[in-house]
């Protein structure tokens, strides 16, 4: 059965980008239900590109199961193709994909130049360890993590 998201996607696209989107979508298990941005807010506000609201869990374990040792990969192209319906002018700053869970509402931004790596520890990573989010990656320490939820731990440690 395909795991079904609610897609938001703040640029302005053809009708074969449309279709073009929804089939991405379709090659990664999804039936994504497409809308567009109001053409009334400005677009420079909007720091992402497309938010899927999408149940999480189900959604990594179907890309497992569906395709195993390449599940990553297949994320990592299908993210790759989205960022490239648009891409910015050089003036503009770069915009980020997030994906909702549609149960607990976290949030995960995936930046356009994420290494493989960070899809393969995405596939596996345990959301029931996160309270809050954004979660996103960080290029530095190579591991996926909640800002917000360390600050709430380191103020929840006792102090010495």
């Amino acid at each position: 059965m395909p795991v079904c998201a609610n897609v938001l996607f703040a640029s302005d696209l053809s009708d074969e980008g449309v279709a073009q989107l929804i089939e991405d979508f379709q090659s990664v298990g999804v039936t994504a239900e497409l809308r567009q941005v109001s053409p009334r807010r400005a677009l420079a506000e909007i720091a992402w590109l497309a938010l899927a609201v999408i149940p999480l869990k189900p959604f990594f374990d179907q890309l497992a199961n569906d395709f195993a040792d390449d599940a990553y990969q297949r994320l990592k192209t299908f993210i790759a193709k989205l960022f490239r319906l648009h891409r910015p002018p050089p003036t503009e700053p770069p915009r980020v994909l997030l994906l909702q869970d549609s149960t607990t509402g976290i949030q995960v931004v995936l930046e356009p130049d994420l290494p493989a790596r960070a899809y393969q520890q995405l596939l596996s990573f345990d959301f029931a360890t996160l309270r809050r989010g954004p979660l996103h990656y960080d290029q530095h320490r190579h591991r996926w993590r909640s800002e917000l939820d360390e600050a709430d731990n380191a103020t929840s440690l006792p102090h010495a």
